[in-house]
């Protein structure tokens, strides 16, 4: 067995750019896109394995290697159209992986996908074992986000993330079952004093002070505005947007604070808004997403 820094990069917006584009253009305009991508593996010392669809699954001898083409891809300016700006997001695992047939398998492939799959527009995932490879200015670059725990490994593996955009609009925080499946969940539940909310996949509820919010607190250090819960790609996120930030708690006890960035939420905890009142859970909102655990990043 080889080990390898594996790469899965994805285009963002190609199904949209089918909606709106005959399929000859469209096609033209992802073929450019792949095409440029292999360009920039090639460039930086990896080898392609494949296409398939829209995305490219290559490997790198070395971690630095693919966390520059990562980087590179994140950054490109990738052509727009009527549909919006095309946009690349990357996963990137270390491991030992087995070549057959011309494709490799293994761990840190499916690792890499699933990371790949959790980026959002203009970010790459990575994981512990590429980030403690890494060159010093690279690892500048790059955000302690959460743990993912992964089948067949004792510990959680620590992940990373670098984007080309606003930290507001990335990934911060994951939670995952030992079972190394995403956690999905059909709805989640919240309740501030004696009302209650359920959301599904698609919906939202906004938070704060001002009274058009769908969860109104009442309390002079929570913004007017202050943040957004939605359930997407079956996952429960948080999204704080106030000048104060907001304080998570879980189930256990254990707490991150949140600034003008994304959380995704499993199992069941409380959400602070802002520097006051942590003493007095009644002042929070309450979330529950079933039966499912959660565990926070170190701040």
């Amino acid at each position: 067995m080889s080990s390898a820094c594996i790469l899965i990069s994805d285009i963002t917006g190609s199904t949209q750019l089918y909606e709106v584009e005959s399929n000859a253009d469209a096609l033209n305009q992802i073929s450019a896109v792949l095409t440029r991508m292999r360009q920039i593996i090639e460039d930086l010392g990896g080898h392609c394995v494949k296409s398939q669809g829209d995305d490219v699954l290559s490997h790198f001898d070395q971690p630095e290697q693919a966390f520059q083409a990562a980087r590179k891809m994140i950054y490109e300016d990738w052509p727009s159209s009527s549909s919006g700006e095309l946009s690349v997001h990357v996963g990137l695992y270390f491991g030992e992986f087995l070549t057959r047939d011309g494709d490799i398998y293994g761990p840190p492939v499916n690792t890499a996908a699933r990371l790949a799959s959790l980026a959002k527009p203009k970010e790459m995932l990575l994981g512990d074992e590429c980030f403690d490879l890494l060159e010093p200015d690279s690892k500048k670059h790059l955000t302690l986000i959460g743990e993912l725990q992964l089948k067949g490994q004792f510990r959680p593996t620590r992940v990373y993330a670098c984007s080309a955009i606003d930290m507001s609009k990335t990934t911060v925080t994951f939670a995952n079952k030992s079972n190394d499946r995403a956690s999905r969940i059909d709805t989640a539940r919240f309740s501030y004093l004696e009302q209650k909310w359920q959301i599904s996949e698609g919906e939202t509820l906004s938070i704060g002070r001002s009274g058009d919010n769908d969860i109104v607190l009442d309390q002079a250090w929570v913004s007017r505005q202050h943040g957004v819960v939605s359930v997407r790609r079956g996952q429960l996120e948080f999204t704080d947007h106030s000048s104060t930030g907001s304080v998570l708690q879980s189930g256990d006890g254990t707490e991150i604070t949140v600034h003008r960035r994304a959380t995704l939420l499993n199992g069941n905890g409380l959400i602070f808004l802002g520097s006051g009142g942590l003493e007095d859970t009644s002042n929070a909102v309450r979330f529950d997403t079933a039966d499912m655990s959660i565990r926070f990043a170190p701040d």
